[in-house]
């Protein structure tokens, strides 16, 4: 059986959708003859954790993992955050309330931890992974980001043994949403800026999880892109009843994805709809958009914190809509979020805020699965909710029928795409 190493900051316990997006990878990979050995960090700093994701990882999986030097324990020192207290993504932007200490940590973060807070897992890797290397003998290198910090490991790793590389982004580098308020002085831009590009000229072929996103960075770079969905495991056709009529989020949402428009896409329907709609939260919600929905008090709604993973999707079987909220970003056409895989699967009504003419637009009208609205688009948002709705009423739950396009964003289906040019990487 062929060997790629596949190196990954994110890992199970820790849970999230760049997690999600590997562990499906590697589960499926023995299916096609590779055997998958990862490299990875002991106790990743992770906003979330999630220990039912350990179950899809095959016992042919080797894991190797190292030690890390990061700035975040020195970051809860100054801000008197506890030891074991998980940190949010965006401690390093810029907030109204924040105190003397933590704007000195946010600028020393900023500006000496380039391209990000894991830079200082590059030697530790490096060392680990040439080591793991003589050992193993991998046919390929395969690096997931973000954090892109690992990116430029993976690079010198390439670079000594001569093993093909494909580096893999979930996100952009330069252009990602939490870096567009991260204050850097001019010359660490640029610097910066150089990293992302040595790697995009370097790596033998990039994947990314939308044509939109290989777009733009190959405006940057030209290079050999290749889309590769995150995808869904199993489609889910079970019927759930449900009382109210179950409006759904599910995943994080940051202070740059408002629910605004959807608040006032409700607001503006008849008082007999408001009154059966519950609207659901289950993941980490910005506490600017808690506060907003504690003035709520019209129709009612519900916050649960992260869960893993199994538990969420169960969950949301009673899910009469699901909608989610892309944050504005300059590659917003290329914008395609891990969960929206999770919502397909689901096969309930999608109703999405982004970008019309983008991806997720492409993706949902493909496979007949619900709508992209501007965000200023309230009326007609409105509308499609009371379409649904009338559709609810009936029988008290929803499901949407097969659709054939579906297969192209199975997860297996998109394994086998990456298998393919693992196997085109060492001919």
């Amino acid at each position: 059986m062929k060997k790629v190493l596949i190196i990954t900051y994110y890992w199970p316990p820790a849970g999230g959708p760049g997690v999600q997006r590997i562990t499906k990878f590697v589960k499926h990979l023995p299916e096609f003859g590779w055997q998958p050995i990862i490299l990875t960090v002991m106790n990743p700093t992770s906003p979330a954790k999630d220990e039912s994701l350990l179950k899809d990882i095959p016992k042919i999986c080797k894991v190797y993992k190292t030690k890390a030097l990061e700035p975040f324990n020195l970051y809860r020192f100054f801000t008197g955050k506890k030891k074991h207290e998980n940190l949010a993504k965006d401690i390093i932007i810029k907030r109204p309330d924040e105190n003397i200490s933590e704007k000195i940590s946010r600028i020393i973060r900023a500006n000496f931890f380039i391209p990000d807070a894991r830079v200082g897992w590059i030697p530790l890797m490096v060392k680990e992974g040439k080591k793991i290397i003589i050992k193993e003998h991998p046919q390929v290198i395969f690096s997931t980001s973000p954090p892109h910090s690992l990116q430029l490991g993976a690079k010198r790793l390439a670079q000594k043994s001569g093993i093909k590389w494909i580096a893999d982004f979930r996100d952009p580098w330069i252009e990602a949403y939490w870096e567009s308020e991260i204050e850097r002085i001019h010359p660490i831009s640029r610097l910066n800026e150089k990293l992302e590009l040595e790697v995009l000229k370097r790596a033998n072929t990039i994947t990314t999880v939308s044509d939109g996103i290989s777009n733009f960075l190959n405006a940057k770079m030209s290079n050999r892109y290749v889309t590769l969905f995150s995808g869904y495991e199993d489609i889910n056709t079970q019927v759930t009843q449900s009382e109210n009529f179950n409006m759904v989020y599910l995943g994080n949402m940051s202070k740059y994805q408002s629910p605004e428009p959807i608040l006032q896409a409700i607001k503006s329907l008849p008082a007999d709809i408001k009154s059966a709609i519950r609207l659901s939260f289950i993941g980490k919600i910005s506490e600017m958009f808690q506060k907003r929905f504690k003035d709520l008090d019209d129709f009612q709604f519900t916050i649960e914190d992260y869960m893993p993973h199994s538990d969420m999707m169960r969950k949301a079987r009673s899910a009469s809509l699901l909608f989610l909220i892309n944050p504005p970003v300059v590659y917003d056409e290329g914008l395609v979020t891990a969960k929206i895989f999770d919502y397909l699967s689901l096969r309930k009504p999608i109703l999405a805020i982004g970008n019309k003419n983008g991806a997720l637009d492409h993706i949902l009208t493909e496979t007949e699965s619900g709508r992209v609205f501007n965000p200023d688009e309230i009326d007609q948002m409105s509308a499609y909710i009371k379409r649904i709705f009338t559709g609810w009423d009936k029988d008290k739950y929803t499901l949407l029928g097969e659709n054939k396009f579906l297969k192209k964003y199975n997860v297996k289906n998109n394994v086998k795409k990456l298998v393919d040019l693992f196997e085109n990487s060492t001919i």
